[in-house]
């Protein structure tokens, strides 16, 4: 029967197109876990640029309200930002100055399309994972963003640094 045979090949193709589909959702879902956990690596200023990679937004963090220009104004406000929601990686408040953690995140310069930032302070978490978490937070914020850089590598020391006391923003 034509009709038959025609009806079972729409049939296979449907379900090999359903079967390519779901593979490319599992291969995207497996690429954005992989940008969840590993996430942008930090780098020092000076060193050889690393390429790219797809950026996850920012997590605890609603969508920003639009997306923003690279200027040194919407990194200030990006960083506001990033102090509110991922407080407990920073030593703005005053629960966290109590248990000793003082962290502080400010700009240094604008170098490109790279942000160049200095770390302070005691911090809860490794350094090179707040500065990761700090980047993709200001990728969401500012997506022509490609790298948030450290301004000096002793920055990314996890030693016990003296302590500071966070300024409030």
């Amino acid at each position: 029967n034509p009709h038959a045979t025609a009806l079972q090949s729409n049939t296979t193709m449907a379900l090999r197109r359903h079967q390519r589909h779901a593979t490319l959702a599992v291969l995207l879902a497996a690429h954005c876990a992989v940008g969840f956990f590993w996430g942008p690596t930090a780098r020092v200023v000076g060193a050889p640029p690393t390429r790219r990679r797809h950026v996850v937004a920012p997590l605890g963090a609603g969508a920003p309200p639009e997306e923003l220009p690279l200027t040194e104004e919407n990194v200030e406000f990006a960083l506001g930002a990033a102090r509110t929601e991922l407080g407990a990686l920073f030593g703005y408040d005053a629960e966290n100055r109590a248990v000793g953690i003082t962290g502080t995140v400010d700009l240094v310069e604008l170098n490109g399309p790279n942000v160049v930032v200095r770390l302070g302070g005691r911090f809860w978490h490794e350094r090179r994972t707040v500065l990761a978490r700090v980047e993709k937070f200001l990728q969401g914020y500012i997506p022509e963003l490609c790298e948030v850089e450290i301004e000096d590598p002793a920055q990314l020391r996890d030693d016990d640094p003296p302590r500071e006391v966070a300024a409030p923003f």
